[in-house]
C-alpha cells in the first residue's frame, strides 16, 4: 500500500487550514476604545466606541451569528422593516433597520467579557473598577445600577453578582 498520496493530501489539508486560520485572524479588527475616562453621559451616547451598525457588529463580533426578522412599521403598516439579531450563546444585540436604510441600535443583553465598551467597561469587571471607569459616578452597593439618558432615550442596566459585573442590559427607545 502506497502512503505517499495520503501524506500529500494531509500536507495540502494542513496548508489550507493554516492559510485559512491566518486569513481569519488577520480579518478580525479590534473596536476603538477611548483612552480617557468619560462621564456617564458621554458613555451612554457612544457605549461601543463606534456607531453600532450591522457592518460594524459583523466586523467586531465575527463569532456572532446573525438572524434577520421582518416586521411591519408601526407608523405605516404597509412598510416592512427588519430587525437584525446578533447572537452568541446568551448574548444578543438588536438593530432595527428601516425600509429607507436607517439603522437603529435598540437593545442588547451582554454576558460576554469579550465585548469591551468605552472606558473599559466589560462583563467580569470588579465593582470598584466599574465605578472608576466614570468621572462622575459615585460608588454604591446596589446589585443593579441603571444609567439613563433622556436626550438619547437609552437605559443601561449593569447587574452585579458577588461584586462582579455579570450582565449589561441595554434598552433604547425608538419611535
Amino acid at each position: 500500500m502506497n502512503c505517499k498520496p495520503v501524506i500529500q493530501y494531509a500536507f495540502i489539508l494542513l496548508v489550507i487550514t493554516f492559510y485559512t486560520a491566518c486569513k481569519v485572524k488577520k480579518g478580525i479588527e479590534k473596536p476603538p476604545v477611548t483612552a480617557g475616562i468619560q462621564t456617564k453621559e458621554a458613555f451612554i451616547l457612544n457605549p461601543f466606541g463606534y456607531e453600532p451598525t450591522i457592518k460594524k457588529f459583523s466586523t467586531y463580533l465575527p463569532s456572532y451569528k446573525l438572524q434577520i426578522y421582518t416586521t411591519r412599521n408601526r407608523l405605516n403598516p404597509s412598510i416592512t422593516d427588519s430587525i437584525f439579531r446578533f447572537y452568541h450563546k446568551k448574548n444578543e444585540l438588536f438593530i432595527y433597520k428601516t425600509k429607507s436604510g436607517r439603522e437603529l441600535f435598540v437593545a442588547g443583553n451582554i454576558y460576554d467579557n469579550r465585548i469591551l465598551l468605552q472606558n473599559g467597561v466589560k462583563v467580569g469587571i470588579e465593582r470598584g473598577d466599574f465605578f472608576r471607569c466614570f468621572s462622575n459616578f459615585k460608588p454604591n452597593a446596589n446589585d443593579t445600577i441603571r444609567i439613563t439618558s433622556k436626550q438619547a432615550a437609552n437605559s443601561f442596566y449593569f447587574i452585579f453578582k458577588r461584586n462582579k459585573l455579570s450582565l449589561i442590559k441595554i434598552d433604547n427607545y425608538i419611535d
